[in-house]
Order: structure tokens, then C-alpha cells, then sequence
């Protein structure tokens, strides 16, 4: 009895951990927006300054999924060179400023949004990267239906956001290229690897997937930028830091070696950890994202 007793005890607490692990993945405590932008501030002071000055518009549009998306304009005028970028996650779209301020000055139109459960929209959980391509994939509609069928427009994210659109690249005719920072490649394969760094035996997997299911009908493995990647027809520049401990370069570096005909791939120096190789390793950055898009958009616009 004392046996059984024992056995059901210890099984209690793997579910009970396997749970808290999975609420950190669709359920985890988030950033505000007052809190991202004290953060990005004290990463660069000006980057409000290029926000306060060149935010064009802000609105809502409707998820498919029936709650709100909002959505940040930073217009070009007369350009039709459009780019939409998705941040990462617990954070907000302030987080891609300084993204946006890069690509405004190669000419770009940029559009930002808080992801579902983030920033001021909607959603009642984060699934990293699969209801989340559904909701760029209706940004950049009504982007199209607001400026044009003529517009050239690419997608950039950042860790999370970085799945958002190398997933939603698959689906999506209209995209040109996307630019994808610091990503993973597999949401399994991640979870998988912090459960292994936590000491933790590699079972728990099954039990966090079950749990991440129920909170969101979505199985982690169903989350694979790898797998999107691997037939794309655009071209992907990957950009991954080499100090980065919380999803590691190789992620990158697989991705790049399961679509090497058609994508690019920067590994950051300078100390560069998670999201942070803009920063760490600027000079670098903005020139291979500056040969990128020469490279592969500007004989197309």
C-alpha cells in the first residue's frame, strides 16, 4: 500500500511540474508595455526618439480567431516596400523598434503588432508560433487591402516572432523574404533541451505536450520552423548570436543547412546572447542585412 501510495505521490509531482513547465510555454508571466519600453530605453535611448517621431498610426484589427490585434504604422511615403515584424515571447512590440528604425532607413514602410496574449492584444495563451502565423497571415491581408496589391513585402521576427513568420512564410504566396533573429527550430526540440538543462529526465516531454494541448488544442511538435523552411522559395537570411544559452545558434545553423539553396546565415560575435546580436555586434548587422536586401529584393521592386 505504502508502495502504491509512493509511486501515485511521485507521479503527482511530475504532472505538477510537467504543468508549471507548460505554463511557462502558452501561459507565462508577460511584460507590459510600460516595462518594455523602460527596457528597450536603457538598450538605446533613441530608439523612442525614431518611435515618437515617425509612428504614423496605431488600430486594431480582428483575429480570425475573434479577439483583437494591434497593429503600430511606421509610413515611407511613396514607398511600396513594406516589411511587418513580430516580437518575441513575454515581450511586446516594442522590442523590434530598433528593427524598425533599420528598415525604415532602407526605405521600408514597417508595420509592428503585439502578438496574441501580448502587449495590448488579445488571446487567451501564447502557442509560440502556430495560431500566431494564422494572425500575421491576416496583418498582411489587410496591409495589401489598405495599400495596394502592388506593394513588395517581407516579414522579420525576433525569437517567437521568428517562428511566426518562417511558419507563416509557408502559407503565404505574398511574402519576398524574411529575416529571422535568434529563432529555434522545433518548439519540442527546445522544450526538450531546457528539460534536459534543468536536470530533469527526458520523459516530462510527454507530459508537457499532453498539458499544452489541453490548455491550447496545439502539440508542440507542431511548431517547426525547420519543417516550414525546409521547401521555401524566398529568400531567409538567419541571424543567430553565438553567446546566446537561452536558444542556442545551432537551431539557426540547422535551419540554414535544411535550406541552403535559399537562405543566408549571420552568427554574431561580440558576446551576442538571445536577442540581443543587434546590439552587440551593430556594424555587422546592419551591413548583412543591408547586402541581404540588395541582394534579393532591390532587382525586384
Amino acid at each position: 500500500m505504502w508502495y502504491a501510495l509512493g509511486l501515485a505521490f511521485i507521479f503527482l509531482i511530475i504532472l505538477f511540474v510537467s504543468l508549471q513547465i507548460a505554463f511557462t510555454i502558452v501561459l507565462p508571466r508577460k511584460r507590459s508595455l510600460a516595462d518594455t519600453e523602460k527596457l528597450e530605453k536603457s538598450k538605446d535611448s533613441t530608439l523612442f526618439d525614431f518611435y515618437d517621431k515617425y509612428l504614423s498610426k496605431t488600430k486594431y484589427i480582428k483575429s480570425r480567431f475573434g479577439y483583437q490585434l494591434k497593429l503600430y504604422y511606421f509610413l515611407k511615403e511613396e514607398s511600396k516596400k513594406f516589411v511587418v515584424i513580430a516580437h518575441g515571447h513575454t515581450y511586446t512590440h516594442h522590442g523590434c523598434i530598433k528593427y524598425a528604425r533599420m528598415m525604415f532607413d532602407e526605405g521600408y514602410s514597417v508595420i509592428l503588432f503585439d502578438q496574441r496574449y501580448h502587449g495590448d492584444s488579445g488571446g487567451k495563451n501564447s502557442t509560440l508560433g502556430h495560431y500566431e502565423k494564422f494572425d500575421l497571415y491576416d496583418i498582411i491581408t489587410d496591409v495589401f487591402n489598405e495599400f495596394g496589391s502592388d506593394i513588395y513585402l517581407g516579414t522579420y521576427g525576433e525569437s517567437m516572432g521568428s517562428a511566426t513568420v518562417l511558419l507563416e512564410q509557408e502559407l503565404d504566396l505574398r511574402v519576398k523574404f524574411v529575416i529571422s533573429d535568434c529563432g529555434f527550430s522545433d518548439l519540442r526540440r527546445l522544450i526538450t533541451e531546457k528539460i534536459k538543462k534543468n536536470h530533469l529526465p527526458k520523459f516530462f516531454i510527454f507530459f508537457v505536450d499532453i498539458f499544452v494541448k489541453i490548455i491550447t488544442g496545439v502539440h508542440l511538435k507542431e511548431v517547426s520552423p525547420i519543417a516550414a523552411v525546409k521547401n521555401a522559395k524566398i529568400p531567409i537570411l538567419l541571424i543567430h548570436g553565438l553567446e546566446d544559452k537561452f536558444i542556442g545558434f545551432q537551431h539557426s545553423v540547422d535551419m540554414y543547412d535544411n535550406n541552403n539553396d535559399k537562405s543566408t546565415i549571420m552568427l554574431a560575435e561580440n558576446n551576442s546572447t538571445h536577442a540581443n546580436s543587434y546590439f552587440a555586434d551593430k556594424e555587422k548587422y546592419e551591413q548583412i542585412v543591408k547586402r541581404f536586401l540588395e541582394e534579393n529584393t532591390n532587382d525586384k521592386i
